[in-house]
C-alpha cells in the first residue's frame, strides 16, 4: 500500500530568514534537509543528519535550527555524530576527519584526527559514544576521544593480522570488553583494563566466524550485530539468529525507550525486552528512532524526516532547502535566485543529475516538481538566460531539450518535435547557451550539432546557423549584438562570434590565443560575462581576460586592439596577470560592476577595473563549504552573492546591489540602531554611485560615504571614528547631477 506523507516545511530561527535585510556582510548555509542518515534523541530534541548538514528539531514546540559553519561549526560535511548524556556533549565529526564537540551551547575543535597523516584513506564509519567517551569506528582502526577532558586520548591502529592497516566498521563496549566489527571477524579484548596494550594487534581476540560484521550494538544484556546481512545477537558465550537468519538489507540498530529499533531496506520493527518483534513496515528507510513518547521517527534519502504516532498517523518534515547539493549555474532577478543542478562530466558527457532546479525568494526554496508536464522529466539541466525585462527563465539541460518559466512556473518545453534543436549523441538534445539581443531574438547553443546555433524571433519562428565549431556552449550578446560564444572541449579554439547579417544569416569570427586573433590567456575558456562598461571578461583555466574594446571584433584593420588583455597586478608580494594561477569557473558583475569569481580555490572580488583583489574567501576563512566554487549568481536587488560549491550552496550579503537613476523604495536597516549593535548599517534604493550624506537634525554631517551601486554601507561612526549620540539622523543623496534629496530617517539608541 502506498502512504500518503503529510509534509510540513518549517521556517529555521529568526524571521531574519524571511526577509531581504539580511545584514550586509552576513552569510547563509542552503543545504539538502530532504534526507536523514541519522537520528537521536537529546532532552525532548532530535538531531537530525541530513545529507550532509545538521540540524534540531524540537519535539514539544516543532521548531528547527540548523548547525551549519555560519555558526561557527568547523566544517559543512558531516560523517556521523553521537551524544553523551554523561557529559552532556554532542560530538560531531566531518568526513574529512574533523572533530566537533558542543556543551553548553560552546564549540570545541579538535582538529587532531584531520590533520593526522594514516597512511591511506580517512573514512569515519560510526561514532559510538559510551560513557564519557566516543569511539570513532575508521578505516584505519579506533579513534578515541574523551569527552570530558574534551580531547583525543587514544587511537588503535594496524590491528589486523601481522599488525597490518585493518578498517574497523562499527564498535561497542559490552560486559566491559570493547567489540569491534572488521572483515577479519569480530575482534574483542577488555575496554578498562590499563594493563592491557590495545595498540598491541595481538591483544585482541577474533571470532573468525563473522567476518562481514557491521552495527554493534547492546540491548537487554544481549549484544546485537549484522553479519553477511543477517541479525545476531550474543549473551552468555552463545550466539543465536534474529528473524529466523533470514538475510536482509540492515541500515541501523538503535537502542531507545526499551526497545532496539530496527531498521532496515524491507521495513523498520520494534524489538522489545521479551524478544517479540513488531512489524512497523516503512520499507526504504535509512535511519530509525522512537521518542520518549513512543512516536517512531524515521528516514531515508530525499524522503525527509517523518514521524509515524502509535495510532498510526504519520507526518513528515523537510526544512526549506535545495533538492541537492549540486550546482551548475546560477542567476538573479530582483529578489530571486534561480539555481540549476546539473550538468555534464567533465568530458561533456551526462551527469544524469534528476535535482532540476532550485529557486530562492524570501528566505524559502522551491523545487522543481517531478510531476510536472513541461519539466518532470528532464534532468541535467545546465545554463540559465533570464529575460530582465520579462523576468521569462529560460533551462538549457545535456539532452532533454529547453524549458521556458513564466512567474516561476514551467510554460513550455522546446525539443525536436517543436523547435530546431536537433539530438547530438545517443538521442540527446542538447542546449547548453542561451542569451537574447536587442530585437528580442533568443539565441540557443544546440551542442554538438551539425547547425548547433539556433535562434527563436518574437514571432515564435525558430532557425539554425553553422558556425565556426559545434561545440558552442555558454553565451553572452554584446552592446553591438553580436554573441559571444564559448568553445568547449577545443584545445585550438576558446571562443566562437557570431553577427547577423543583413539577409538573415551570420557572421562569424574564431578566437583564439594567438596574436590578432583573440588574445586569450588560454584556450579553454570556462566563463564569459558582459559588464556595465560594455567589456567582455572571460575566464579561463589559466586566469583573465578582457575584452575592452568588442565592438571591433569584426573590424580586419583593428584586430590587434579587438584582442583582449590580461590585467596586470600587484599585490604587495608579487607582480603578475590576474589571477593567472586560477582556473576560472564562473564570472559574475555586481551592481557596482565589481567582479566576482569562482576557482578551485575559492571565491575572488575583484574591483572594477581589476586592478585589485577586494576579497578572497576560502573554506578556511569563510563559511564556504569548499574551496571549489563552480558558479555564482547575485540577487540583484539585494545584493546578495550566491556561490555553488561542490558541496552545497551558501550566500553572503554584499554591499552592491542593481541601481537605476533615481530613488528607489530607498531602504535604511536596521533602524532603529540599538547600542548593542555592532556591524554595517545599509542603506538601499539609491541612484547609481550616489553620494550618501548623514546629518543630524541640526543640519551637521557626521559621515559622508559614496554607494556601491545602488547600496552604500556605513560602519555607524561619525568622522571622528566616533559613535553619534542617540537622536534622529537624517539621510540625503545626490545622484551623479547632483541632485540631493532626503531619502530617509535613522534613529540611533545608544
Amino acid at each position: 500500500m502506498r502512504l500518503i506523507y503529510t509534509f510540513y516545511f518549517f521556517l529555521i530561527g529568526l524571521s531574519l530568514f524571511a526577509q531581504n535585510n539580511t545584514p550586509t556582510y552576513t552569510w547563509r548555509m542552503h543545504l539538502p534537509y530532504n534526507s536523514v542518515r541519522q537520528i537521536i534523541e537529546v532532552d525532548r530534541t532530535l538531531y537530525v543528519l541530513a545529507e550532509v548538514g545538521l540540524y534540531t528539531f524540537d519535539l514539544i514546540s516543532g521548531e528547527s535550527t540548523m548547525l551549519t559553519k555560519v555558526d561557527g561549526f568547523a566544517e559543512s560535511k558531516v560523517s556521523n555524530f553521537g551524544y553523551s548524556s554523561d557529559t552532556k556533549t554532542l560530538i560531531i565529526v566531518y568526513e574529512n576527519g574533523n572533530i566537533d564537540l558542543l556543551k553548553d551551547n560552546k564549540i570545541i575543535n579538535l582538529p587532531g584526527l584531520k590533520r593526522a597523516s594514516v597512511g591511506g584513506q580517512k573514512f569515519i564509519y560510526e561514532t559510538s559514544v559510551i560513557g564519557r567517551k566516543a569511539y570513532l569506528a575508521t578505516s584505519f582502526g579506533v579513534v578515541v576521544v574523551d569527552l570530558e577532558k574534551q580531547l583525543i586520548s587514544a587511537d588503535y591502529q594496524n590491528l589486523g593480522a601481522g599488525g597490518t592497516t585493518l578498517e574497523v566498521f562499527s564498535i561497542f563496549v559490552f560486559n566491559d570488553t570493547l567489540y569491534l566489527a572488521t572483515d577479519e571477524g569480530i575482534k574483542s579484548a577488555p575496554a578498562y583494563d590499563s594493563r592491557v596494550n590495545l595498540q598491541n594487534f595481538e591483544t585482541w581476540k577474533t571470532n573468525t566466524t563473522y567476518k562481514s560484521t557491521r552495527l554493534l550494538r547492546e540491548f537487554n544484556n544481549n549484544l546485537f550485530f549484522v553479519n553477511d546481512s543477517i541479525l545476531y545477537n550474543y549473551a552468555s558465550g552463545s550466539y543465536s539468529t534474529v528473524e529466523a537468519g533470514v538475510k536482509k538489507d540492515y541500515k541501523s540498530l538503535i537502542t531507545a525507550h526499551d526497545k532496539l529499533v530496527i531498521c532496515r531496506w524491507e521495513g523498520v520493527a520494534l524489538l522489545d525486552k521479551l524478544f517479540k518483534l513488531e512489524e512497523k513496515k516503512e520499507p526504504f528507510m535509512e535511519y530509525a528512532i522512537i521518542d520518549y513518547q513512543n512516536n517512531l521517527w524515521f528516514g531515508g534519502f530525499y524522503r525527509g524526516l517523518i514521524k509515524k504516532w502509535p495510532d498510526g498517523r504519520i507526518d513528515g518534515f523537510i526544512p526549506p532547502g535545495p533538492y541537492g547539493l549540486t550546482t551548475y549555474d546560477m542567476q538573479g532577478y530582483e529578489n530571486t535566485m534561480y539555481v540549476t543542478a546539473g550538468g555534464h562530466t567533465n568530458a561533456y558527457a551526462p551527469s544524469y543529475v534528476n535535482y532540476g532546479y532550485y529557486i530562492y525568494e524570501d528566505g524559502q526554496w522551491l523545487n522543481r516538481d517531478l510531476n510536472n508536464p513541461v519539466v518532470g522529466s528532464m534532468i541535467d539541466f545546465t545554463n540559465i538566460y533570464i529575460n530582465q525585462n520579462s523576468g521569462d527563465v529560460y533551462l538549457g539541460s545535456f539532452g532533454s531539450g529547453l524549458a521556458k518559466l513564466k512567474n516561476k512556473v514551467p510554460d513550455q518545453k522546446f525539443t525536436s518535435a517543436n523547435s530546431t534543436i536537433k539530438a547530438a549523441v545517443d538521442t540527446r538534445e542538447i542546449a547548453l547557451g542561451m542569451t537574447q539581443d536587442s530585437k528580442g531574438t533568443l539565441w540557443v547553443a544546440n551542442y554538438e550539432t551539425e547547425k548547433p546555433l539556433l535562434s527563436l524571433k518574437k514571432d515564435g519562428s525558430w532557425k539554425e546557423y553553422n558556425v565556426g565549431s559545434n561545440r558552442i556552449g555558454e553565451m553572452v550578446v554584446d552592446d553591438q549584438d553580436n554573441i559571444w560564444m564559448l568553445a568547449p572541449r577545443s584545445s585550438s579554439l576558446g571562443l566562437v562570434v557570431v553577427k547577423e547579417n543583413s539577409n538573415g544569416g551570420v557572421v562569424d569570427r574564431p578566437l583564439t590565443t594567438g596574436a590578432k586573433n583573440g588574445g586569450l590567456p588560454n584556450n579553454n575558456v570556462k566563463a564569459i560575462v558582459l559588464d556595465k562598461d560594455g567589456e567582455i571578461w572571460v575566464g579561463t583555466e589559466t586566469g583573465i581576460g578582457v575584452f575592452y574594446q568588442p565592438s571591433l571584433v569584426f573590424n580586419p584593420q583593428q584586430r590587434l586592439n579587438a584582442d583582449a588583455q590580461q590585467i596586470i597586478i600587484d599585490d604587495g608580494i608579487d607582480i603578475g596577470y590576474l589571477l593567472e594561477k586560477e582556473v576560472i569557473n564562473d564570472l559574475k558583475v555586481d551592481g557596482g560592476n565589481r567582479k566576482w569569481a569562482a576557482t578551485n580555490n575559492g571565491v575572488w572580488l575583484i574591483a572594477e577595473d581589476g586592478s585589485r583583489i577586494l576579497k578572497h574567501f576560502t573554506a578556511s576563512n569563510s563559511p564556504l563549504p569548499s574551496d571549489i566554487v563552480n558558479c555564482i549568481g547575485i540577487v540583484p536587488n539585494t545584493g546578495e552573492v550566491f556561490f555553488g560549491t561542490t558541496q552545497g550552496i551558501t550566500s553572503y550579503r554584499g554591499d552592491a546591489t542593481e541601481a537605476g537613476t533615481t530613488h528607489q523604495n530607498t531602504l535604511v536597516f536596521p533602524n532603529p540602531v540599538h547600542s548593542t549593535y555592532q556591524g554595517p548599517i545599509t542603506i538601499t534604493g539609491l541612484p547609481e554611485d550616489a553620494t550618501v550624506k548623514i546629518a543630524d537634525v541640526a543640519g551637521r554631517v557626521v559621515y559622508e560615504l559614496i554607494a556601491t551601486g545602488g547600496t552604500a554601507v556605513w560602519n555607524g561612526l561619525n568622522f571622528e571614528g566616533q559613535k553619534p549620540q542617540t537622536g534622529i539622523y537624517l539621510i540625503y543623496s545626490a545622484n551623479k547631477d547632483d541632485e540631493e534629496a532626503l531619502v530617509t530617517k535613522l534613529l540611533i539608541v545608544r
